[in-house]
């Protein structure tokens, strides 16, 4: 998002929440398109599981390995920041079953670089 900080130390706001997205795989590159759309770079992918899903959201394949295909994203924000892409994903893309949560984000950067401890 531009006017963001990065991580090594730059002017602008301090990255101090990390959010996480859990989304379909149907949905990851809409969901990529959305956040590159709006400026936010950075952000991680990756794929993941989920577990302990009521079964009749689950596919017969899902039901047999007792787990449900995820991407995951994370992206370092400051907390204003997050909790504003949470609320605009809520209006945007309500009903995609995304999943979201945000954790302190006591450091970030470059291994061999500049860290920025909160």
């Amino acid at each position: 998002m531009s006017g963001m900080a990065s991580p090594d130390g730059g002017g602008g706001p301090v990255h101090d929440t990390l959010v996480t997205l859990i989304a379909t795989p149907e949905l990851e590159e809409t969901l990529v398109d959305w956040l590159l759309d709006r400026d936010y770079r950075g952000f991680t992918t990756f794929d993941c599981a989920g577990h302990g899903v009521a079964a009749g959201l689950l596919s017969t394949a899902e039901q047999v390995s007792g787990r449900q295909t995820r991407v995951g994203f994370w992206l370092a924000l400051s907390r204003a920041e997050a909790r504003a892409l949470v609320e605009r994903l809520g209006v945007d893309l309500a009903g995609a079953g995304l999943h979201y949560w945000l954790t302190p984000l006591l450091a970030a950067g470059r291994i061999g670089g500049s860290t920025r401890p909160d």
